[in-house]
Parts: structure tokens; sequence; C-alpha cells
């Protein structure tokens, strides 16, 4: 596996965080993270990397990315997504976003559908479908959402969150350093999430505007987003196709990279 190396590039919101790693493209993969701020040290990354240029940029108030204070809501999301784009020298490049970076991709996307190859989105949020709401994540204690973001409970991260448990009683016990980047990701997804909830009531009205051939990967042990936000962007975006993953929750790219990358791969092709 190739790892990502780190950098940072200016953007008109501030110096943001980016890893990188591969080989020049015509089409370099550009990934979206979800709110866990994931990148560096990813599996998925660094296997996709063996093959091609991927680019993971961390969206403001996530790792050392500055500029959150000038992020009110999702349209200054894509706007800032599309200012990475340009400051990377991207004139097209292929989207994979996962949860809240799928998103983002698809927010992209309906504004500015010519730099977009290819796309997948894992898992995103993004849309209210009636009956089916994404589950609340901001204000739960992260032992809570541990089996709903992960399937497999062995996973470390779904450890730490659920041994986060016996720390609450004595707050002293939990080292700052391991609570920073929690509080960070939270407050800059409730910067573009918190009203209306992880959704945009445009967006699904504008999804026929997107012209890169999509798929939408669903994660059948998905506990924040039900089955049916995958079948509502893919019956809105034209052409787009459903994959299912068996054995995954909602972040399927960090606990099943073996198999997103698969389907990864073959969506996007060489």
């Amino acid at each position: 596996m190739t790892a990502l190396s780190a950098g940072t590039i200016d953007t008109e919101v501030g110096s943001i965080e980016v890893h990188r790693a591969g080989r020049d493209g015509p089409a370099p993969l550009v990934y979206l993270h979800s709110a866990q701020g994931e990148g560096p040290g990813m599996a998925l990354l660094e296997e996709l990397a063996d093959t091609r240029q991927v680019v993971a940029p961390l969206f403001p108030g996530f790792g050392a990315s500055e500029g959150l204070a000038q992020i009110d809501d999702i349209e200054d999301a894509a706007f800032h997504l599309l200012d990475v784009l340009d400051q990377l020298g991207f004139p097209e490049c292929d989207l994979v976003g996962s949860s809240l970076g799928g998103w983002m991709a698809a927010e992209l996307s309906v504004r500015w559908p010519q730099p977009v190859r290819r796309m997948v989105l894992v898992n995103p949020v993004g849309l209210y479908v009636e009956g089916a709401p994404i589950t609340e994540i901001f204000g739960r204690a992260p032992s809570a959402l541990a089996d709903e973001l992960f399937a497999d409970r062995e996973y470390p991260i779904a450890q730490l969150m659920r041994a986060m448990d016996g720390m609450e009683a004595d707050p002293s016990q939990i080292p700052f350093e391991l609570v920073r980047p929690i509080l960070q990701s939270q407050a800059a997804t409730a910067k573009v999430g918190w009203n209306p909830y992880l959704h945009d009531p445009k967006l699904r009205g504008r999804l026929g505007r997107i012209t890169a051939p999509t798929l939408v990967v669903h994660a059948r042990k998905d506990g924040i987003v039900p089955r049916a936000h995958a079948e509502a962007y893919a019956s809105a975006i034209p052409d787009a196709k459903v994959a299912d993953l068996d054995d995954a929750a909602h972040l399927a790219a960090l606990e099943r990279p073996a198999e997103v990358g698969k389907l990864v791969v073959e969506h996007l092709g060489s």
C-alpha cells in the first residue's frame, strides 16, 4: 500500500490540510471524508493510491484545516470545495465521498457537473426522506453511536468509543488530545448540518443536473442512514446505481476498505 503524504494548500477561507499519494493522471481521485474526519492512514486510500493519484483534503475545522468561521452552510461548503479543486489544478476528477463527504460531493456536482468524471457516494446524508429519518448524531455519547457507525464491534475506533463510557464518570481521566478532535469534528459538521438536520431541502430537486456516472453504496448494517436514502439518490441522479454492502455499517469506508475499494475501482475504471 502507498502511504499518503501530508501537505497544505491555501484557499479563499484559509490554509487546509491535504493528504495525497499515487501517480499523476488525467483524472485524480478526490476523497471527501465523513464527520469522522478520516483520511490520514486510511487503508482504502492507500490501496487506491497503488494504481492512481489520490487526494484527500480535510474540510475546515478538521485536522489543521482553517476557515470554519467562514463556512455557514452547505452552499459555502460547495463553493469551498470548488476552490479546493481549482487550487489543486484539477480540471477533472473522480469524487468518492463518505456520509457527510458524499453529501458535499453531490452538492458540488449539481452546481458544477463538468469537473466530475465519475462519482461514488458511500452512505451519503444530504436528503430528507419521509418515513426514513437520519439517526441523530449530535449530543450523543460516542459509546451510543459505536454500533451504528461500525458493524465490527472489535474495530479499534468502536472499542475506543465504548471505552469512553467508563471515563465519563471522571472526565479528568479523558486526555484532552483524545476529546479535541471529536469536539472539532462535531462543531464543523454542525456548521453545515445542524438545521436543517443533515440535509439540503433543495438538493433532491437538483440531482438531475449531475452528469457523472454515479454509484451509491449502502451498508446493510448502517445505523445512521436508512437504505431509502440510497434509493432516493439513485432515483434522482440519471442512470445512477445502488450497491449493497454486507457486514458493514455507516463508516464502511473505514471498516471494510477492501470491499469498498473493489466497488470504487469497478465503478471508476482506469
